[in-house]
């Protein structure tokens, strides 16, 4: 049968799933101590109102009270209203043991005839609101609602003579201030006019800006100067002839300002330069119309001679201003070295000239902008001083009694607060309880801990039966059993038993057993028995428990002759065992009690009933005593095919299942997996068997007609 799909967030290393698991463990310790968990909150609430009763009656006072903060006039129209710590300090200045002092002594003048004791002040804003309540709380009637409107009255007070201080205060240091104020003033004035005995001012800005106007004249000049110089450098003298021409073409269409420059260069432009291009120019004629005439005359005509003569002598004319011109380009260049060395030195000293200028109209206006700054600072201490004595005259704080302190009501302090407090401690420490519990008691409450104890297999999970008899015992199963998640868990066992995975024969003789008595091992070993006789096969329930076997008495049946009777051979199986009203199923009862089962279970007589019972049955049942409560179990566990062992949820003891399960290892006892009983269908990790819906139709009844697969 396949196991329903596992719910939402059931992984077992999911927190989801191991807070609920958790719970569960918690919701099963309240189960079990809901009563500690109750004494423990009874008991809180006893105290509680113990202490309640035992307290004195005490008489209550409230009032209210308006407290806005301080307006500061600003610009003598806007008003700002101070909110930074405001709240707090108020609330702190209220409660100051000063104004207590005061508000006593102003009852005492004005009631000396009221009993005064002590009282409880407390102050606090309401929300959102500039409005403080006022509780005063005192053992006499009377004086708390007269303290109370004292403290009022004082606290108003307070403020008006701390307003009064800080306005004296502040117009001290204004008055200093303004006076220190107007000497710096007047010194800064004095230097002002002393400056400008010794200075004119308007021929200094007039001089300043003459003087930077020159000077970017000269800087012009001198990076033209120094510019040609570096053409002058760089040209040869038929560079310069050309660049010369180019400048005078140039200079035709330059204005008035450029005149200097042209007179400066004129030598150069019209001395043997011009006559030089002219020369040229002329013996580039002549050579043309001596190749015009040659097309016609011959060499030594007269007319060629003639043009070669005048070419001759043309070239000889341009060879002379040839040399003339590079005189005249050297001497240019030695006059452009001179005009720049002087030209620089005139800036430099126009420099020197304008820098003087310039710090003293400097100086001059430092001087006149402190002046200006000290006259603004001094109005402005003027207008804060007209501030303070407006100040003085105007009642800026918002400060009134809203209700005056009521008449003291009798009141037991702190009732709902001493009781609910009391209530809480209670049951947080039942909680404690439980959690210590928690931490004391090794039982299993969840699948989730017994895997992590637990790495052996599990065979079934056995939920509980939910119907018991008035005994308390829990009926076995019956062919049509109606707890169907009940029957539905032994068919897994007895699937688990079936389809064993094992490498020879399956297990035939199966011994049930447990760590403790009261862990439910004989109803499971019932149980199972019925779950295989009703698939079928023939099986025989031994009542091993030769102690204290009641096994009998759960089918019916009686106890004249069992198990211990074949075991000491009074009598054969088939004499002993007894036809239950399951089909294919036979009970061998405990039989007569011994106190020496263990030496019967280490007899050959016990391997003969073993060997005789294998070859009868298909399956032969053993309930076995408790491990941990005799040794009668350790001495037959090791001669069954296999051994089932049971652990109850929420009883058994992990650490005493621990040890069973070593001691019949040690025995070496064939242990094929556990059985977990009593499991709540409630815990996330259970999720089988939970569809009764599933259950709801009649199907034919089968169960007993079929064979099981040997």
């Amino acid at each position: 049968m396949e196991p329903a799909a596992p719910a939402r967030n059931s992984d077992p290393g999911s927190w989801w799933y191991l807070l609920h698991t958790k719970l569960y463990r918690y919701r099963a310790l309240l189960r079990k101590y809901w009563w500690l968990v109750l004494f423990t909150t009874c008991a809180g609430l006893a105290v509680g109102a113990w202490k309640v009763a035992s307290q004195e009656t005490v008489f209550v006072s409230s009032g209210r009270m308006m407290v806005s903060g301080k307006l500061a006039l600003t610009d003598g129209v806007s008003f700002i209203e101070e909110n930074n710590y405001f709240m707090t300090t108020q609330r702190e200045l209220m409660q100051d043991e000063a104004i207590r002092q005061r508000a006593e002594a102003r009852v005492r003048a004005t009631s000396p005839e009221t009993p005064i004791g002590p009282v409880e002040l407390l102050v606090g804003p309401l929300a959102q609101t500039s409005i403080f309540l006022f509780t005063a709380t005192g053992s006499e009637p009377v004086y708390p609602q007269k303290f109370l409107d004292a403290v009022m009255q004082e606290y108003i007070a307070t403020r008006r003579e701390l307003r009064s201080q800080k306005t004296d205060s502040a117009e001290i240091s204004i008055g200093n201030e303004i006076e220190r104020a107007q000497i710096e003033l007047h010194k800064e004035e004095d230097k002002l006019l002393d400056f400008q005995r010794k200075n004119n001012i308007g021929f200094l800005e007039t001089e300043g800006n003459s003087a930077g106007a020159y000077l970017s004249k000269l800087n012009t000049q001198l990076s033209e100067l120094k510019k040609e110089q570096q053409l002058l450098d760089l040209f040869q003298l038929d560079q310069k002839i050309a660049h010369d021409k180019k400048m005078r073409e140039e200079r035709a269409t330059d204005d008035k300002d450029n005149a200097r420059e042209g007179d400066l260069r004129s030598s150069t432009n019209r001395g043997s330069g011009a006559e030089y291009v002219n020369a040229q120019q002329q013996i580039e004629v002549l050579k043309s119309e001596r190749e015009e005439r040659s097309k016609d005359l011959k060499p030594k005509h007269p007319i060629i001679v003639e043009i070669d003569e005048k070419i001759t002598r043309q070239q000889q004319l341009v060879e002379t201003l040839r040399k003339q011109s590079t005189e005249e380009l050297k001497r240019r260049r030695e006059a452009a070295k001179l005009e720049i060395q002087n030209l620089e030195k005139t800036i430099k000293e126009q420099q020197t000239s304008a820098l003087e200028l310039a710090e003293r109209l400097a100086e001059y206006k430092t001087i006149q902008a402190g002046v200006n700054r000290k006259s603004v600072q001094l109005e402005s201490l003027s207008r804060s001083k007209g501030n303070v004595e407006i100040t003085r005259n105007v009642d800026q704080e918002v400060v009134s009694i809203r209700q005056k302190a009521s008449p003291a009501q009798p009141q037991k302090p702190g009732l709902a607060r001493t009781v609910g407090t009391a209530v809480v401690l209670g049951l947080l420490a039942g909680l404690l309880f439980l959690v210590l519990i928690d931490q004391l008691d090794d039982r299993i409450a969840s699948y989730t801990e017994f895997q992590a104890l637990f790495p052996d297999h599990v065979l079934a999970q056995i939920p509980s039966a939910h119907v018991k008899k008035a005994a308390g015992d829990i009926p076995h199963l019956a062919p049509e059993d109606e707890r169907h998640a009940y029957a539905e868990s032994f068919r897994s066992l007895r699937s688990s038993l079936v389809f064993l995975p094992t490498s020879g024969i399956a297990p035939k003789v199966l011994l049930v057993t447990s760590a403790v008595p009261n862990e439910g091992k004989s109803t499971i070993t019932v149980n199972l028995a019925i779950t295989l006789a009703l698939s079928g096969a023939n099986v025989l329930l031994v009542d091993g428990d030769l102690r204290r076997g009641e096994i009998h008495r759960t089918l019916g049946l009686k106890n004249d002759r069992g198990f211990t009777d074949v075991l000491i051979g009074d009598c054969s199986i088939q004499a002993a065992a007894q036809p239950s009203r399951i089909p294919c199923l036979s009970l061998l009862s405990r039989g007569s009690s011994v106190t020496n089962p263990g030496e019967l279970y280490l007899s050959k007589d016990a391997d003969r009933f073993l060997k005789a019972a294998y070859a009868r049955y298909d399956y032969v049942v053993i309930d076995s005593s408790p491990v941990m409560a005799a040794d009668d179990t350790t001495s037959l566990a090791p001669k069954a095919d296999a051994t089932i062992f049971v652990f109850r949820f929420t009883s058994s003891s992990s650490r005493t299942s621990r040890k069973a399960l070593d001691l019949l290892r040690e025995r070496q006892a064939n242990i094929i997996g556990i059985v977990c009983n009593d499991v709540s269908e409630a815990m996330q990790e259970y999720y089988y068997y939970r569809y009764p819906e599933y259950y709801g139709t009649e199907p034919k009844q089968i169960e007993g007609k079929v064979k099981t697969i040997q």
